[in-house]
């Protein structure tokens, strides 16, 4: 009977502590890069990323590639090999509420049937300028996306008020998954990091943070672009939030589902 009860104590102390390191494994929140537009700045983004440790999500527009400015076919390729995922944006880059029903479909629609045909595992997708409704969403769902992320819905920097800190996981909308407003030339490396640690303050969930071209501040790179420093800047920054429970997650590893074909033709 000692030896039962010796048993018996030692199975309850260890269902208790695999909770406590269940929970201590478990992330507080997730951080997803999105870079999008598929600008030729993004070339040295993805060994960026590597250097610590990080993968990013990269929006590409199927259409624009190689075209002066953009990113070529061969560089994408790269970054899909350095392990970043790549992810839909329409062929070339249209606000998906401005046009025509059927040419916003074929736009969604035969951008991932090309990133495929590259051999990208294309699962989710981006709207350009954050433009979306709901017909958008379903032909995003139509076109074989898992999800499809926004810009805004979420806090926006210096502006802590502006909404939720991150979006639940699983997010409530797979077709509408809110960010705070793109990063942009005059955010500082403060007002980027507030993003992070009002998330955290908050508790459990996700955050996409959105990017576009990444340029020195002299070159006239205009309101939605970051400079090569400031990235790197907060990318050192966010490495050390790992003690915190923050991790740094591509937003098809975080939402999950197969690679799904394109319907039609």
């Amino acid at each position: 009977m000692r030896v039962l009860g010796v048993i018996c104590a030692v199975l309850a102390a260890m269902a208790l502590s695999v909770p406590a390191s269940a929970e201590a494994a478990k992330p507080k929140i997730t951080v997803s890069l999105g870079f999008d537009d598929g600008d030729a700045s993004h070339a040295m983004v993805g060994s960026l990323l590597r250097r610590y440790g990080m993968r990013g999500t990269f929006y590409i527009n199927s259409g624009e590639l190689g075209k002066r400015g953009s990113l070529t076919v061969h560089q994408v390729k790269v970054l899909a090999k350095q392990g970043h995922e790549i992810g839909g944006h329409t062929l070339h880059h249209v606000r998906l509420t401005e046009v025509a029903p059927l040419t916003a479909r074929k736009e969604i629609c035969q951008d991932r049937k090309a990133l495929l045909k590259m051999g990208f595992k294309v699962r989710t997708f981006a709207y350009p300028y954050g433009s979306e409704s709901t017909p958008v969403h379903r032909m995003a769902a139509y076109c074989g996306y898992n999800a499809a992320r926004t810009v805004g819905g979420l806090t926006q920097p210096g502006c802590l008020e502006c909404g939720g800190y991150a979006e639940p996981l699983p997010p409530r909308d797979k077709f509408r998954i809110r960010t705070p407003g793109s990063v942009r030339a005059d955010n500082t490396l403060e007002e980027i990091q507030e993003e992070v640690l009002a998330a955290e303050g908050k508790g459990y969930g996700l955050l996409p943070l959105v990017f576009h071209r990444i340029c020195a501040a002299d070159e006239g790179c205009g309101e939605y672009s970051v400079t090569p420093e400031l990235l790197e800047e907060f990318l050192a920054w966010l490495k050390t939030r790992e003690s915190h429970g923050t991790v740094v997650r591509p937003l098809a590893d975080v939402i999950g589902g197969k690679v799904r074909p394109v319907p039609g033709r």
